[in-house]
């Protein structure tokens, strides 16, 4: 994979925060930094990707008035405690 480099400012603690957990994980501060931004990045992305799954169902809602009753619900969650793997579709 191709790799670029970018500048980014950190304050002094930032830095140092950076540099200790690096050499406690016998890692280059390269690696945390970048390790970090991995990370974040996948779990935002996850975290959009949700909010649009959530969006597409509230809008489907509005759009067709279709709901799961809260009875039903119940009944899976009690089916699902006591071990039955049920489905909550009728």
């Amino acid at each position: 994979m191709e790799s670029t480099t970018l500048g980014i400012k950190l304050d002094s603690n930032t830095r140092e925060r950076l540099k200790a957990l690096a050499l406690r994980k016998d890692r280059a501060t390269h690696w945390v930094i970048t390790k970090a931004i991995e990370e974040y990045l996948a779990r935002e992305e996850r975290a959009e990707s949700e909010r649009e799954e959530d969006d597409a169902r509230w809008n489907r809602y509005l759009a067709t008035g279709e709901a799961i009753p809260n009875e039903r619900v119940i009944a899976w969650l009690d089916d699902l405690a006591a071990g039955q793997n049920s489905s909550w579709r009728p």
